[in-house]
């Protein structure tokens, strides 16, 4: 089943994906969820520019086509990372990128989901802390149940 650009009128099982291994474990936990309540997958990617780098003029950064082409290569990194993890399942799933704050973003998914999904840990921050900053928001401020997956202990 290839990726649909939309899940319908279905809440969706959101997931918050960035390439790293917290979140293909949150992929994964994700399309088993939604597998055994028979619901759609959303799978979310987020662009961050600080807005101090848009607001200086002739930074690159505030350059919209570039600001198009990160968007893009999110959403096709959050393609990517979605063919890899659905062998297996037979849910609709979509894929989106958005510009903003990854907490912002997740939570506002989060009031037309069923459940929110994300790791413990992305890029970034501090390796030894239990909660990063994204997954520790996404507890205190959705909408929906949120379902945090750890990484298997070695």
């Amino acid at each position: 089943m290839a990726v649909q650009d939309s899940v319908g009128d279905q809440r969706a099982v959101v997931v918050g994906v960035d390439g790293s291994e917290g979140s293909r474990q949150a992929l994964h936990w994700a399309l088993e969820e939604a597998t055994l309540r028979k619901l759609p997958v959303r799978a979310v990617g987020v662009v961050q520019i600080h807005l101090v780098a848009l607001s200086v003029p002739g930074y690159p950064y505030a350059d919209e086509t570039y600001i198009n082409d990160l968007v893009d290569n999110v959403r096709e990194m959050v393609a990517s990372e979605v063919e890899l993890a659905r062998a297996g399942f037979d849910v609709p799933i979509s894929v989106e990128a958005v510009m903003g704050s990854p907490a912002e973003v997740l939570v506002e998914a989060s009031a037309n989901a069923s459940m929110l999904v994300v790791g413990s840990r992305g890029h970034g921050g501090f390796a030894g802390l239990l909660l990063g900053s994204v997954s520790q928001e996404c507890v205190s401020h959705a909408a929906v149940p949120v379902l945090v997956v750890r990484p298997p202990k070695k």
